[in-house]
């Protein structure tokens, strides 16, 4: 088994760029941090580090040590806050990461519920893009993901759990020419300003398939944001068009409507957690109460 400070000692190193710096950072002479990584390196019967006469840097193996090294400061962090909490009555943390789109309408209900069930409980919540949120869930600094589901090239170490299969709608000014119709086609609307979400998410990948696959040319203009509160307020104001989930634009005001798009298909929504932790009772109630509002919006979309 590995000795989880020679893992610290490692990810010294990698932090600080040179051994020197590390052994002043965790007050060991660098002799001992030296040896330290020499047994480390024993025990794996390979090298960590690339040595050199400037110095030393960690290699493949070490790169994937030092993940693993952050993912238990991050558990060692979490336990620390935890049992903190706990001396004063409250529960937690729970650090939750959630997409752009799932912000203004899913969130705010959850954190009514859940809140009111648990009034003690501790919570962060964390926006961002797909990539960034997948990389912080595994480096164990989020508990838990709302986002898409099911996604070509999902992590083996990401477990999925699908909440809800949300329609795509077009979100268009109520003026529009494109309001009054019961269904639309992508050909329908090539003329309008899109706002498209911008590269980086299941979003977009999701907005640049729908194109491709209905053989349909990529809107000749086009206007990039993942801010929800501004698509609306583009759509409203100007008149440009929007691909969003009918959780998403559930109570938008007029002027915006919604209208089916023939190829938009549905988004698959969901939580994503490690494969390999424990979910704590605060991820637990969150899951629960999470699937019963996405269970009551999609009636109340219907």
């Amino acid at each position: 088994m590995i000795d989880p400070r020679h893992l610290t000692h490692l990810l010294a190193i990698h932090e600080q760029g040179s051994l020197s710096v590390a052994g002043q950072v965790l007050n060991l002479s660098q002799p001992a941090l030296s040896n330290s990584i020499a047994v480390l390196e024993q025990r794996l019967g390979a090298p960590v580090l690339i040595r050199s006469a400037r110095g030393a840097v960690v290699n493949d193996l070490g790169l994937a040590l030092v993940r693993r090294a952050r993912e238990i400061r991050s558990v060692l962090d979490a336990a620390a806050q935890e049992a903190s909490l706990m001396r004063r009555g409250r529960m937690g943390p729970l650090t939750i990461g959630v997409t752009p789109s799932l912000v203004e309408q899913f969130i705010p209900d959850v954190m009514e519920t859940l809140l009111t069930d648990l009034p003690h409980l501790a919570i962060s919540v964390i926006e961002g893009l797909d990539g960034p949120l997948n990389a912080a869930l595994l480096a164990g600094e989020l508990d838990v993901v709302v986002a898409s589901v099911g996604q070509p090239g999902a992590s083996p170490d990401i477990a999925e759990d699908l909440l809800v299969s949300d329609p795509f709608l077009l979100a268009v000014h109520e003026d529009s020419t494109l309001s009054g119709r019961p269904r639309l086609a992508l050909a329908d609307t090539l003329e309008e300003l899109w706002i498209v979400p911008r590269p980086g998410g299941s979003a977009y990948a999701h907005t640049q398939a729908m194109f491709l696959n209905a053989g349909v040319d990529w809107p000749k203009r086009t206007f990039s944001t993942n801010s929800v509160a501004l698509t609306h307020q583009l759509v409203a104001r100007i008149g440009a068009v929007a691909l969003v989930n009918r959780i998403t634009a559930r109570g938008w005001p007029a002027p915006v409507r919604t209208v089916p798009v023939a190829e938009a298909g549905h988004r698959k929504i969901g939580l994503r957690r490690r494969r390999t932790s424990e979910d704590s009772p605060s991820v637990r109630a969150f899951a629960q109460v999470a699937a019963q509002v996405f269970k009551r919006q999609s009636k109340a979309g219907a």
